[in-house]
């Protein structure tokens, strides 16, 4: 157990040394709803909706609307099917030159599992992205031209673990994860490193229906 502590902690050094040796960087607030309905005893639907800001919450950075349904026959399997409708914005530089969008259709299964007080998660998604196309003339001047498609495959492994016990039924949670995104040929084939996530955060419960996180 000690040894899934320790990756997850090294991880996010690697991280941190090659943030680092980076020349661009800003700093963002990503704020996210994600409201859950149950269906019945297998199925549930759920919908993100992620706010993402950046310049001191001046600038919209990207928003993010993604519902999916899920199938859970017990608490080890879950798959969903999914959209996502993306918006990124043009607010700096070094980021797209006008705003565009993505829509992604995507297929996922997690597999749950847990020692002692720890709870993991391993979540394998796969997306066929259509992303618009932006093309720049001889002027200078960009504008969509169509949208291009690319596979792309995630993996997110999840610790969990309550920190503090608040009563008797209610405890802060630490959650680590650490995703990696890998761009596909046609089909399955490994085509190229797209980037890496690792979080760190907390979790209350504040009722049985309603959970804050910070992280």
């Amino acid at each position: 157990m000690k040894n899934y502590i320790k990756i997850m902690l090294l991880l996010c050094a690697a991280h941190s040394s090659n943030a680092q040796e980076q020349n661009l960087s800003h700093s963002s607030s990503w704020n996210s709803f994600i409201p859950t309905v149950k269906i019945d005893n297998s199925f549930y639907v759920t919908t993100e909706f992620h706010f993402r800001r950046t310049h001191f919450l001046q600038d919209w950075e990207q928003f993010i609307a993604r519902p999916a349904i899920h199938f859970k026959k017990n608490d080890t399997y879950d798959f969903a099917l999914g959209y996502s409708y993306i918006r990124n914005y043009a607010f700096s530089d070094f980021t797209i030159p006008i705003d565009a969008n993505e829509h992604n259709l995507w297929q996922q299964v997690q597999l749950n599992h847990a020692q002692d007080k720890i709870k993991f998660k391993h979540r394998f998604r796969l997306e066929e992205r259509f992303i618009d196309k932006i093309a720049t003339d001889s002027t200078g001047n960009s504008d969509t031209d169509g949208t291009t498609c690319n596979h792309r495959l995630r993996y997110r492994f999840t610790l969990t673990r309550p920190i503090l016990k608040m009563s008797d039924t209610q405890s802060i949670f630490i959650e680590l994860f650490d995703e990696l995104f890998i761009n596909l040929e046609e089909g399955t084939r490994l085509k190229s490193f797209n980037q890496n996530w690792i979080y760190d955060g907390l979790e209350y419960p504040i009722t049985s229906k309603i959970e804050l996180g910070i992280g």
